[in-house]
């Protein structure tokens, strides 16, 4: 199974030999790519053991998958379509989904991925495309796949990957950060553009309040999903409207997060990963790249899927023997 950087024109043998591939890159090199089963999205970090964090407008990632995958569909999604994920994907395998940043489509699946038909009844990982920080505001973000020639901001493209009975894939989130002691924030309303808040329950325009704190634009906000802790990142704070990696929902307590110095690195280690990515937020950060994601070999994005978008957080798949095969 091939994960690292490669050339164009190494992919594309690749995907003319028939593989079945998952890849990342700038949008100029995947708009070069021949037609072949593959989906790819937009962006130039990476991280490569032993490397590390890696930065490349020249080469594309590439993620082969395993030679017991039974079947490979792509299918293209739009801001209405994207709803019928959950029941397109496979009986048995797994869905790998690229979005444009701030896309049409990525937004109606980061505020209402929970409420499509069938949500979380099968596995459904991916991540948002875009652009170096310096443009990504002001410049489209993109992804491609080999249904088509062309490079498009306006769709997404999932791979459904179907298994044999005797495997079974299991996505797993890896969160470096947990709630800090400070103010507890809400909003009024679920949404990705934030205006104001309510900060220990007094109405504040937002951009002002974390101005004023001096925020930290590496810490993530965090809060209490169901049980599991589910981070957003701030985009930008010198607007008056502040836009957001995924949507805040309403009258969740949110928290200024902290790293967790009690977190475990083991299962990353992991042999059994067969897809990863990494939020950019962690790829600017060295040292939570160095201690805690030494092997997760795969693209740096703008928000990971773990069923739902999220934010700063590791996404990865793993594939195992069915209980029943062992």
């Amino acid at each position: 199974m091939i994960q690292g950087l490669y050339t164009p024109k190494e992919v594309s043998k690749m995907i003319l030999s028939g593989q079945n591939l998952m890849l990342a890159g700038d949008a100029k090199l995947l708009e070069q790519l021949p037609a072949g089963n593959w989906i790819g999205g937009g962006t130039p970090f990476f991280i490569q053991y032993p490397l590390n964090r890696i930065t490349s407008f020249d080469k594309i990632f590439v993620n082969q998958l395993p030679d017991f995958v039974t079947n490979v569909e792509i299918k293209e999604y739009n801001a209405d379509n994207i709803k019928n994920i959950y029941n397109d994907g496979p009986q048995n395998g797994f869905t790998v989904i690229i979005m444009p940043y701030f896309s049409a489509v990525a937004q109606e699946y980061s505020l209402n991925a929970a409420s499509f038909e069938n949500f979380a009844a099968r596995p459904v990982c991916g991540w948002i495309s875009g652009q170096p920080l310096e443009v990504i505001m002001t410049q489209k973000s993109y992804v491609a796949s080999g249904l088509n020639k062309g490079i498009y901001s306006d769709r997404g493209f999932a791979m459904h990957i179907s298994l044999p009975d005797s495997k079974y894939a299991e996505i797993h989130i890896f969160n470096p950060y947990k709630q800090g002691n400070g103010d507890t924030i809400t909003f009024e309303e679920s949404t990705i553009l934030v205006t104001d808040a309510l900060i220990n329950g007094k109405k504040r325009n937002f951009a002002e309040y974390l101005r004023e704190i001096g925020y930290d634009m590496l810490m993530p906000l965090t809060a209490n999903y169901s049980g599991a802790m589910i981070n957003d990142v701030v985009c930008a704070i010198e607007v008056p409207v502040v836009p957001m990696s995924a949507p805040v929902f309403k009258h969740l307590d949110y928290k200024l997060a902290v790293v967790d110095d009690n977190i475990v690195e083991a299962s990353l280690m992991c042999e059994k990963i067969v897809f990863s990515v990494t939020c950019i937020g962690n790829f600017l950060q060295p040292h939570i790249c160095e201690q805690y994601l030494k092997q997760m070999n795969g693209p740096v994005v703008f928000g990971e899927i773990a069923y739902q978008q999220m934010g700063q957080t590791t996404v990865y798949v793993t594939i195992d023997d069915s209980p029943l095969n062992i």
